[in-house]
């Protein structure tokens, strides 16, 4: 959730998150292949988030 906060301005829900946090652990199994996961939002609670990442949308670091 951090990184695609920090690198794609991103505010994801954790499920979101478990998709790119997979391709990551393992990118050897997933190294040229053409690969998908949904990332979505509508479930973030603000207070949540900001205890999660460290910081909150329109809140600031």
């Amino acid at each position: 959730m951090r990184m695609l906060f920090d690198y794609a301005g991103l505010v994801v829900e954790p499920s979101a998150a478990l998709g790119i946090a997979a391709v990551l652990e393992d990118r050897d199994r997933f190294a040229g292949r053409h690969v998908v996961t949904i990332v979505c939002g509508s479930n973030v609670d603000v207070d949540a988030y900001h205890r999660w990442i460290g910081t909150a949308p329109g809140r600031g670091s």
